[in-house]
């Protein structure tokens, strides 16, 4: 069988590969993008949002866990049409709003208490999960995997490591959870070799 080894010391994320926009270049777009693109969004999209807060009332209220209000729609529409605005678009797609439902539940998902966010993850995983960075969920799930397994070795024979053996087959098994099969590229990523 095969393992990787992980640390759990924190990775550099300053190798990311991406060219730095200058700030006076960044100004500028944001000031045109403020001034010219004034986007709109479509009744389908509202009903998405609707169907998506009903669904997030009905757990909080099942959870008992701090309700949604209104002010969450809003923010939800408002984030979506600046989504729509920093790619220079007139119409809010359905992209901005699955971003806009993404971000707006995983800061409200954070301020739950501990044992309703894994409930409320795990219902809304397909929300949650939307664009984002596969390498950054494994990542995730194999600091999780490390730290239960650090804990288990601490807990168990009092023995504090600082590194740990976690095998390909549990992160494969964690990462078919959320839907992500191909594990190749991760194990390819720089930072986590």
């Amino acid at each position: 069988m095969l393992k990787k080894r992980i640390w759990t010391e924190e990775l550099p994320d300053d190798d990311t590969g991406l060219e730095k926009i200058p700030q006076d270049m960044l100004k500028k777009y944001i000031i045109y993008s403020k001034e010219k693109c004034h986007p709109k969004l479509h009744q389908m999209d509202q009903d998405k949002i609707a169907k998506m807060y009903a669904a997030l009332r009905r757990e909080s209220m099942a959870t008992g866990s701090v309700p949604i209000t209104v002010r969450h729609i809003e923010s939800i529409i408002r984030m979506a049409e600046a989504h729509a605005r920093i790619h220079l678009r007139e119409y809010v797609n359905t992209d901005d709003v699955n971003t806009a439902i993404r971000i707006m539940l995983e800061s409200f998902i954070d301020t739950q208490k501990f044992s309703v966010t894994r409930s409320m993850k795990k219902t809304f995983s397909r929300y949650l999960s939307y664009k984002k960075d596969n390498n950054e969920l494994l990542l995730f799930i194999l600091k999780q995997l490390a730290n239960d397994q650090m804990s288990f070795q601490r807990n168990r024979f009092g023995i504090n490591q600082d590194s740990v053996e976690i095998s390909e087959k549990d992160l494969a098994d964690k990462a078919r959870q959320i839907d992500i099969t191909n594990l190749a590229t991760f194990y390819d990523n720089k930072s986590i070799q």
